[in-house]
């Protein structure tokens, strides 16, 4: 009767994580109305559970999962320039015997976007997604992908 044993074992181990280290939010989000074409900026930020990290937008030959923040398809907006981050912590990883970039605490994205040309007035969702990895000294939790929406009016 070894499987009930074990069965608790992970059962007990699978709950010492939480189930999500990162909260994910989007702010500075426009106000006042947007008219199609128009430009603006928007930042996503991770606000990250104590003694975890996630790691930079930066892909690693051979390391770490990166983060990774783009605009669902299908909605009236696109990305209008690059990603900026705030600047990650470098560290030696002995996990992956590299130097690494991570954050811890805190990570923010500012995203420049653009309203579509053609974008129907009235109130419109933006959707921002993120994919990335969270670790601890002890574990990474597998990969994870989260939707983030907020409504931008737009107006003709």
């Amino acid at each position: 009767m070894k499987t009930p044993i074990c069965a608790a074992l992970l059962a007990a181990a699978l709950g010492a994580a939480p189930p999500d280290p990162v909260a994910w939010k989007l702010e500075e989000v426009p106000v006042k109305a947007v008219k199609p074409g128009a430009r603006f900026t928007v930042k996503l930020v991770a606000r990250i559970q104590e003694g975890w990290h996630l790691y930079s937008l930066k892909p690693m030959a051979e390391g770490p999962i990166p983060t990774r923040v783009w605009l669902a398809a299908g909605q009236p907006f696109e990305l209008a320039g690059g990603i900026k981050a705030d600047e990650p912590e470098v560290i030696e990883d002995p996990s992956f015997n590299m130097e690494v970039e991570l954050y811890e605490g805190e990570a923010a994205f500012v995203l420049p976007v653009r309203v579509a040309p053609g974008a129907a007035a009235g109130a419109q969702n933006l959707v921002v997604s993120a994919s990335y990895q969270t670790c601890n000294n002890k574990v990474c939790l597998p990969p994870k992908t989260v939707k983030v929406e907020v409504p931008v009016t737009i107006v003709k």
